[in-house]
């Protein structure tokens, strides 16, 4: 017991240290951006941390600390400060305070609405998560600015506009990346999954053709526009990164979420890198506002596939049964009716098959609802087996079915009907040598008779058979 706990404990260590690491490695990478004091182009850093403390909690907190005073004693070499260790070290503290307690509060938020069903679709959640993920990284630049400037490492005044390109720089790191990595959390951890809102960061069971392809154009165009907007005199060209937002919804709409995500998160990237290399700071602001609202444009591009699912969930609970799978009975005789018309317009016959199980209620008492249900399941099944496209079976109520068979004679209805019984009195009921055996009637529609008054006539004929020792056809 002891040493499984101990290898818990050091598999819970290596997690915490990997979160360091990889923390670390992304603000390097975003100090190389900077185009303003303690302002990067684009800030991973916060993504991470956003998507720790969905995942983790407040237990990020001490490894997300430990980052925070690291960078700062990182920052005062880069910068080359004349504080010392203790000044540098309580601004650490206060830096990693306000960064925690600014993404913390968020995902906190976050969470609590999403796991008290409070938002329950995928474009809730990402409207909420768009929102809190703004709001705490304007908390994170305004609380950080003022960490620095207690403590002297950033003079008071100084660089008045610097909360908007920090804000910004933190926007697009918790926008673009938190998806991505908790995409990647939800491989190790697949409890996330539940509360994304129908979204699903697993890999394609299939691999899709074309993605590098993709993602290829989509870098070119990004390098092309960025070239383009350094060497020639006119700033409105930076707005065309807004137009890059055409090739990333492309991938959106035809590759998984996570490709989708990898694709942000690429495309970020490489804006970063252009920007600074390319000197393009004049308009830094330009590119990040177009890397947030990319971002969250490709995140309702998310929530399409997930309200197509939710969309067909809620159209089978409409139209079917949910243990037989069968049309329920509102939606039969609905389509039913528009049969009829059809059928009168074009003077076409239109047949009805009502039937009903044999001795049901004596398999209910016997061997159980279960057994019941599963023998219901099974006479649906292999009733729709045997159908043609344009037949329909309904569930009208306990363990009577109708069928609608649209061009089909009387004595085509009665073959099926005979073929349906004998096909049943081969299946047996689950778990037993019993014979499933069902009485039928059947009818075709008379001009201008109803629906209704059809099932009224083949529920009679049903009656019948069942009255001259069941498992038997009805018919006029």
């Amino acid at each position: 017991m002891q040493w499984a706990r101990a290898g818990a404990d050091a598999h819970q260590g290596l997690r915490y240290l990997v979160l360091g690491l990889v923390w670390l490695l992304l603000w390097r990478l975003s100090a190389l951006m900077e185009y303003a004091p303690h302002a990067s182009i684009w800030f991973p850093p916060a993504g991470l941390s956003f998507a720790a403390l969905l995942l983790l909690g407040w237990r990020a907190v001490p490894v997300l600390m430990a980052c925070a005073v690291t960078v700062t004693f990182w920052m005062a070499q880069l910068y080359a400060s004349a504080a010392g260790w203790h000044d540098v070290l309580l601004t650490g503290l206060l830096f990693g305070a306000a960064h925690c307690a600014s993404y913390g509060v968020g995902a906190a938020v976050l969470t609590h609405l999403v796991r008290r069903h409070v938002l329950v679709s995928a474009p809730a959640i990402i409207l909420t998560f768009l929102l809190v993920g703004c709001l705490s990284a304007l908390c994170a630049a305004l609380s950080g600015i003022g960490a620095l400037q207690a403590t002297g490492m950033l003079g008071r005044g100084t660089e008045p506009g610097l909360w908007l390109p920090w804000w910004v720089g933190d926007m697009a790191g918790a926008l673009v990346l938190t998806p991505l990595f908790l995409g990647l959390l939800s491989w190790r951890y697949p409890q996330i999954e539940p509360w994304l809102g129908g979204l699903s960061f697993s890999l394609p069971a299939q691999k899709r053709a074309g993605f590098g392809l993709k993602l290829g154009i989509s870098m070119l165009l990004v390098s092309v526009v960025l070239i383009v907007a350094a060497h020639v005199p006119y700033p409105e060209v930076a707005f065309g990164m807004f137009f890059l937002i055409l090739p990333q919804m492309w991938i959106v709409y035809t590759e998984s979420p996570f490709r989708s995500a990898l694709s942000l998160a690429i495309f970020s990237t490489v804006v970063a890198i252009w920007v600074a290399s390319l000197n393009l700071v004049d308009q830094a602001l330009t590119y990040q506002f177009a890397i947030c609202v990319i971002a969250a444009s490709a995140y309702f591009g998310f929530a399409v596939p997930a309200l197509m699912a939710q969309n067909q969930q809620l159209s089978e609970l409409a139209f079917s049964d949910s243990l037989t799978k069968a049309a329920t009975k509102s939606y039969f005789f609905e389509r039913a009716e528009r049969e009829r018309e059809e059928a009168e317009r074009k003077a076409r016959p239109l047949s009805l098959i009502v039937l009903d199980i044999d001795h049901f209620k004596a398999i209910n008492d016997t061997h159980g609802h279960s057994i019941g249900d599963e023998t219901l399941i099974r006479l649906s099944r292999a009733v729709r087996v045997q159908l043609g496209p344009q037949d329909l079976l309904g569930r009208f109520g306990g363990d009577e079915f109708t069928l609608l068979l649209p061009g089909a004679e009387l004595e085509q209805a009665m073959a099926t009907a005979e073929q349906l019984r004998r096909l049943l009195w081969h299946t047996h009921v689950p778990g037993t040598k019993q014979h499933l055996s069902a009485s039928f009637g059947v009818v075709t529609l008379s001009p201008r008779e109803t629906i209704m008054q059809a099932f009224k006539r083949a529920d009679m004929l049903l009656l019948e058979a069942k009255r001259h020792g069941r498992n038997s056809v009805g018919v006029t």
